[in-house]
This record gives C-alpha cells, sequence and structure tokens, in this order.
C-alpha cells in the first residue's frame, strides 16, 4: 500500500514536471495609509497596534494549506502538532474574520489544513490586543481574514488531500462558493477531514521512596471532523447592511490505548496490561446576526451584533487493566457529558474626525450557562456499578458586562492611539452532589498605548511601543470541583479557588526598510494559572490547575527576510526568551530559543519549491521541562489546467519531532515521551471556480471571542 501510494505521488510530480505552465507576475502600487510603495509589494505592513502580512501578494498565497501559511509567516512559530505561538510559550487565539476557533491545538491543526491559501487575503498578528478586543488573549491574537475580492455571480473552490503518515492515511476534502446578485450576497463552505494514526510513548514515575511505575503505550487514532460555514448579506444602501452567519464544528475521536505496565516497590515487582477506550463527540455552532452602518465619508460606523453559541460534548472513557498481582487490577468507566450555551450583544461606533484622527466605543454583554456532568462506573464481578464518590453534576452561569474608549490620531509622522476597558464579571456555580457553591464578582480596569513613530518615510524605518494590561479566567472545567480518573496512576481535579490571572505586558520594536524587524518584550503575571502534578496517595498522581504567585517572561524577537537570488527569497527568524516561575515557594526558570529559516525558489515554467526548518531549544510549562524540538518540511507545487494547483509535501523528513517532558515535584520524577507520526508525505489538489463581475466579498463580525475559546476547555 505504502509503495503504491508512493509511486502514485512521484508519478504526478513527474507529470508536475513535464507540463510546461507559464506563470504570470504581477507587480502593482499599493497607496496605505502611512506610505506608498510602488513595485514589489511589502510581505509585512506595519501598524501601531498589529503588523499585517499580504499572503495574497506573496508565495505565501500558492498552494499552501492555513497551517502551512502561519508557519512561514514572519513572528509566527508554529509546531507539527498545532502548536501557534508570537512570544514565549503562552498560546494565541486564532479567528477567523472575527470568529474565534474554539479547538484543541491538534483539532486546530487539522482545521486549519483544510483552509486554502488561495482564499486568504491577510493575516493580522496582535501581540498586544488593543482596546476594542476582550482583555483576554494574554499570548496575543492571530486574525485571519479571507478574501473579500471575488466575482460576480458564482465563484469558489475545491479541495482534496491524501497524506500518507506512517501505516496510516489522511484523508480531507472541501468546497466553498460564493453566489453574488445586486444586493444579496451569499456564501458557504464545508470540509471534512478522516485521521487514522498510530502513537508510541511511555510514563515513567520515580517516587521519592524508590517506587517505579513504567507505562509503555500504544495508541490508536481514528478521528473525523467536520466544519461548515453558511451566510447571507443584503445590503440595503451603500451605508446600511444586514449579515447573518452559521457556523458548525462536529467531529468524533475515537482512541484505543494499549499499555505495558510495571510496578516495582524495593522489595516486589508487579507487571500487568490496561487497556483503554477513549470516545469523544465535540460539536460546535453559533448563528450571528450584525447590522452595519456607514455613517459619513470619513469611515464613521455603528456596528450591532448579537450571537448565540453552543458547545456540547459525550465523552467515554472505559479502562481495563489485569495485573499480576491480583488485588491491584481494576474496571472503570466514567461518562464526562457538558454542555454550554452563549448568548452575547455588543454595539461598537466609531467615530472619524478630520486631522486623521478616531474616537471609538463600543459596549458588549455576554451570559454563559455551562453544565458538567460525571458518571462514574466500577467494574464489580463482571458487571459496571455506579461509584457515587467520582461522580459529580455541577451547573456554573457567568455573566460579563464590558465597555471600552479608544482614541487615535496621527501627529506628523507618529500614531498613538490610547484605550481602556473595563470588565466586570458576576460568576456562580454548584454541585448538585456535594452541594459546593462558586460565588464571584470581580471588576477589571484594562489601559493599552500604542506607538509607531517613522523615523525615515522613504526608506521605511520606525520605532513602536506598546503596553497592555491582560486577563485570563479560568476555563469552565478547570473550576470544576470534580476528580476524573484518567488511568490507574492519574487523577484530574477541578479547583474552584481559582483565581484569574493578571498580565502587564510591554513590547518596544525596531523596523528597518520596512520589513527588518527587532523587538524587545515583557510580561509580568500575577496569579499565574497553571496545571502541576503531585503524589497524593501511593502510586496516584493528581493533576490540577493552581495560582501561583509571580510568572515573568523576558524575551526578544528578530525577522530578517533576504533575497538571495532573483527567484530565490528567504525569511528569517529568532525568538530569544528568559521565563521564571515561582511554583510553591521554588523558583524555576529556563533561558530559551527559537529559529527558523523559509527558503521559497521559484522554477520557472516547472514548480514552486519551499523549505522550512524549525528548532526550538527546551523550555519550560510550569514545572514541567520541554525538551528541544527540531523538524524540517519540504513542498513542491505546481499550476495546472487554468486555475489549479497541485502540491508534493513532505513533513518532518528526518523524523525528529516529538514530544518529551520531565516533570519534578516534592522528590517525584515522571519521565513524558510520545511519538506521532510526523513523517508524512501529502498530496493535494485545489481548483478555483468563477464566472461573472468582480464583487466585494463582505466580512461577518461576531463578538463572543473570548468566552468561546473557554468553551472547550
Amino acid at each position: 500500500m505504502k509503495k503504491a501510494v508512493f509511486i502514485t505521488m512521484i508519478s504526478l510530480l513527474l507529470t508536475m514536471v513535464q507540463e510546461m505552465t507559464a506563470q504570470q507576475k504581477k507587480d502593482s502600487v499599493r497607496t496605505l495609509s502611512e506610505v506608498n510603495i510602488s513595485a514589489r509589494r511589502p510581505l509585512v505592513i506595519r501598524k501601531a497596534d498589529r503588523y499585517i502580512i499580504d499572503v495574497e501578494n506573496s508565495f505565501l498565497g500558492n498552494g499552501h494549506s492555513g497551517l502551512e501559511v502561519l508557519q512561514k509567516s514572519p513572528g509566527l512559530w508554529v509546531s507539527p502538532d498545532g502548536n501557534i505561538r508570537i512570544t514565549g510559550n503562552q498560546s494565541v487565539t486564532v479567528m477567523i474574520n472575527n470568529v474565534v476557533q474554539r479547538m484543541s491545538p491538534a483539532e486546530l491543526a487539522e482545521f486549519l489544513r483544510t483552509l486554502r491559501s488561495e482564499n486568504i487575503s491577510k493575516i493580522e498578528v496582535i501581540a498586544n490586543p488593543p482596546a476594542e478586543y476582550e482583555a483576554s488573549s494574554s499570548g496575543g491574537i492571530v486574525h485571519i481574514i479571507l478574501k473579500k475580492a471575488r466575482e460576480q455571480g458564482v465563484s469558489g473552490s475545491v479541495f482534496a488531500r491524501y497524506m500518507q503518515q506512517g501505516r496510516d492515511p489522511n484523508t480531507g476534502g472541501g468546497v466553498s462558493v460564493d453566489y453574488k446578485l445586486k444586493k444579496w450576497y451569499l456564501f458557504g463552505s464545508y470540509n471534512y477531514m478522516l485521521d487514522n494514526s498510530f502513537y508510541t510513548g511511555h510514563t515513567i514515575t520515580d517516587y521519592p521512596d524508590k517506587l517505579h511505575i513504567s507505562n509503555q503505550t500504544e495508541r490508536d487514532n481514528d478521528n473525523t471532523q467536520q466544519q461548515a460555514r453558511a451566510g447571507i448579506v443584503y445590503d440595503f444602501s451603500k451605508a446600511h447592511s444586514l449579515n447573518v452567519q452559521y457556523m458548525m464544528n462536529r467531529g468524533r475521536l475515537d482512541q484505543h490505548f494499549h499499555s505495558a505496565l510495571t510496578y516495582r516497590r524495593p522489595d516486589s515487582t508487579t507487571t500487568g496490561e490496561a487497556n483503554t477506550n477513549w470516545v469523544r463527540t465535540p460539536r460546535f455552532s453559533s448563528t450571528t446576526l450584525s447590522y452595519a452602518w456607514t455613517i459619513d465619508s470619513l469611515g464613521s460606523s455603528l456596528k450591532i451584533i448579537g450571537d448565540y453559541s453552543y458547545a456540547g460534548r459525550e465523552e467515554s472513557n472505559t479502562l481495563v487493566s489485569v495485573y499480576t498481582d491480583t488485588t491491584m487490577s481494576r474496571g472503570l468507566r466514567t461518562f464526562t457529558p457538558s454542555t454550554t450555551d452563549m448568548y452575547s450583544a455588543q454595539a461598537d461606533y466609531s467615530h472619524a474626525m478630520k486631522g486623521k484622527a478616531a474616537i471609538r466605543a463600543g459596549l458588549k454583554y455576554v451570559q454563559t450557562n455551562r453544565h458538567n456532568s460525571i458518571a462514574a462506573e466500577e467494574d464489580s464481578d463482571g458487571g459496571w456499578i455506579k461509584s457515587p464518590a467520582r461522580s459529580d453534576d455541577f451547573r456554573y452561569n457567568e455573566h460579563l458586562l464590558m465597555f471600552y474608549g479608544a482614541y487615535e490620531k496621527l501627529i506628523k509622522r507618529t500614531a498613538v492611539k490610547a484605550g481602556l476597558r473595563g470588565e466586570q464579571t458576576y460568576s456562580e456555580g454548584i454541585s448538585l452532589i456535594t452541594g459546593e457553591t462558586i460565588s464571584r464578582k470581580y471588576f477589571g480596569w484594562f489601559p493599552s498605548l500604542f506607538i509607531d513613530h517613522t523615523l525615515d518615510e522613504k526608506q521605511g524605518n520606525s520605532i513602536q511601543f506598546n503596553y497592555a494590561r491582560r486577563v485570563r479566567r479560568p476555563a469552565y472545567n478547570d473550576l470544576n470541583p470534580y476528580r476524573l480518573q484518567v488511568n490507574d496512576f492519574a487523577i484530574l481535579t477541578g479547583n474552584p479557588d481559582l483565581q484569574p490571572q493578571y498580565t502587564h505586558s510591554i513590547q518596544a520594536g525596531y523596523t528597518w526598510r520596512r520589513e527588518y524587524s527587532a523587538a524587545l518584550y515583557v510580561k509580568s503575571t500575577t496569579d499565574y494559572i497553571a496545571q502541576t502534578a503531585r503524589t497524593i496517595q501511593e502510586r496516584v498522581i493528581e493533576h490540577m490547575s493552581k495560582n501561583y504567585p509571580y510568572h515573568t517572561e523576558v524575551g526578544m524577537s528578530l525577522n530578517a527576510p533576504v533575497t538571495i537570488l532573483k527567484n530565490w527569497r528567504s525569511n528569517n527568524g529568532l525568538l530569544l526568551y528568559f521565563a521564571t516561575t515561582d511554583i510553591d515557594e521554588v523558583r524555576i526558570s529556563r533561558t530559551s530559543i527559537s529559529l527558523k529559516t523559509s527558503q521559497q525558489f521559484e522554477w520557472k515554467k516547472v514548480m514552486d519549491v519551499d523549505l522550512y526548518a524549525e528548532y526550538n531549544s527546551p523550555y519550560i510549562v510550569a514545572n514541567a521541562r520541554k525538551a528541544h524540538v527540531f523538524f524540517t518540511d519540504l513542498g513542491m507545487s505546481r499550476k495546472v489546467w487554468k486555475n489549479g494547483r497541485v502540491r508534493l509535501s513532505l513533513t518532518d523528513i528526518f523524523n525528529t519531532f516529538r514530544e518529551r517532558d520531565i516533570t519534578e515535584y516534592a522528590g517525584t520524577r515522571i519521565d513524558f515521551y510520545q511519538k506521532r507520526p510526523t513523517r508524512k508525505i501529502g498530496l493535494s489538489f485545489v481548483w478555483n471556480f468563477s464566472a461573472g463581475k468582480a464583487f466585494t466579498k463582505k466580512k461577518i463580525e461576531t463578538n463572543n471571542s473570548e468566552e468561546r475559546s473557554r468553551m472547550g476547555n
């Protein structure tokens, strides 16, 4: 099977090489708000509060997946498992046309692989979000904006992908369609992914009393995922429009674990086997209604947005373990369904003034209702009986009232933007089983300031400074006072005493010739939320999120694009940072470095070739020390027929990517290792179609960004 697939892919590649299709390059003139640039457009456009990556007018716009576009974008760091960073080791919030993508890193990575670069207009990278955005996302925001330019009538694309990953395949496909008729605009898309994969790994735990537990695990994954998006826009006039949008994500994650166990005491050794079936069916949907009014020719506007979102998950975990010491053998089954309903309403007003100034203000209200249940059962003589001590039923309600004001002005060559945001939180939760309650009421101010001063407009040299205060509220699951037995040796525990963490973030940067950049940053966090592990009884480790006094991160980043030859371009990045965390009167510190290079070579009339390599040195997350990471990807693509493109990709060529970390706590050492099938060979094809005159694709906005990111946690 593998050999046949490989031969087929090579044959297709040779066909690509044999076909000789001329590619046209277009240089044009774009007028920016800051400067006028002729000839080739710059890849990066910088503003006071963010920088923008121009995907559609660069090499990133041809034949890449959405994940590959992010990976090759300046200033972003993307690992094969879907972890996306701007600075340090804090994950970012990903938005697509103002809709937050609420998924786990692995699910998000698969979703981004179904998104095509041909449909992406630009990417906004916001390290310190301004007052218009909610005060969450301490790791920053990556906002993907899809293309607006489309054809009058019908336009769209069809996409298909096959990838061999080790012994198993990964397949996917999708279609997107847009239709414009006078004042009406309709759009829709659907993507499907089937992922079969095989993992190996181990967890080795050594206790201070010389107790040793070894867990060697094999994991089979059979996952499916679907995404759909549909909407309609009606333009009453040039100034007024009404938008309705529906989004849906749904999946089934069916995973089987087989573990070989060794339990060694100083005076005896016990061995065994464990089998676990873990099945999850997550689903998410949202419906958004928005009205937009363009008030005047200067750009003043009013937007009113209402949104309802639903997240649900059915989850079951069945564990059966058999040991040579029969007293340790057991069967345990847990059912953990959850539902979340979220209602939100928002109004944003922007008043543009003469003299290149603007005032912005807005209000937002969000109500969230969460229901989590745990039903635990134990195996008793071949039958399952309920375990009340391990069961729970938890309800949580939260109300957020938010408002903001911001002022921005261009003073000669200096752009200044200042804002202030206030957020009031009311929350309460109750365990229907134990009667334990949670009641919170707190308010926070979140100021922000952005300054961008142009030193030399002709050369494109400038300096930047920004500051913002951010908050991270506890995830709903983390507040749930539950105890979930993951396996014989690990328990997940909620923490109803968890408090929000607050971060002060400062960044200063310098840009040379519009593309070369350097930045220094400091992030200081109080009541830092981190999940740590501790021993609670013999052979059992408890994993629980807790607040710790301080977490500090100081770092610098560099980005240097280089044109080696006319048809050979390179983009290189460096991230160096020092992180320190105080955990239970122990200070854990580490200096880490990340390096990446992206090479793009245009072989005229034959193909485009790209090579990507990334290295991350060891780093820390809470009290876990993560091992270094290195991987290299190679891609070859070619335009075929009139509007098609075929791409051959080889990921993690040297099979070097793996996950490994060591956690030490109170004399206990946990050594974790996992190897995914990251060395893959894949073939994808995308075909774009259109018919009609040019029209403008509307961007529909939603307003519950931060809350959605917490729904799946």
